[in-house]
């Protein structure tokens, strides 16, 4: 089991990771706060020892996702009209122009390039994650870039 100190550590090291992606899922602040607490808890009950930094990053990263899909399936939630979602988005100290545009991309191309450029993660350990072949991922980067490079461009018009 993880002693507080640890624990402690953990959240401070990853806190700021875990509030992107539920936030990214949840587009609320505060289900997004729910969220948060509610991996960090899991991490407390399930006592797990990491191998390493990375194996416990992307343990947070996976359980912060599974919470949030649990969350919306739960409440069956709708949409937020685009105004909402955008005011929530705009609650939070962690989003600059490019994460929220990368967080308005289709989720097979939001999660690459999120897990890619925001948290470090090679496309292998990706490729883990999101359960797909590192090819797929590779492809879904390009694409994704692409994307949001275009989009990108059009906002700043």
């Amino acid at each position: 089991m993880l002693d507080k100190q640890e624990l402690e550590r953990l959240y401070r090291l990853h806190f700021r990771t875990v509030w992107n992606i539920c936030l990214t899922f949840l587009k609320s602040t505060a289900d997004t706060e729910d969220a948060v607490q509610e991996t960090f808890l899991r991490l407390a009950r399930a006592g797990v020892c990491f191998q390493s930094e990375e194996h416990g990053k992307a343990w947070l990263i996976q359980t912060a996702k599974n919470v949030c899909r649990d969350e919306l399936r739960r409440h069956r939630r709708q949409e937020l009209p685009l105004e909402e979602a955008q005011k929530a988005s705009s609650d939070s100290p962690y989003i600059d122009e490019t994460l929220e545009a990368v967080r308005s991309l289709p989720e097979k191309y939001r999660d690459a390039l999120y897990l890619f450029y925001y948290e470090g993660l090679p496309v292998e350990q990706i490729s883990r994650l999101l359960k797909r072949r590192e090819s797929t991922v590779r492809s879904d980067l390009r694409r994704g870039r692409a994307m949001l490079k275009e989009q990108l461009e059009r906002s700043t018009v």
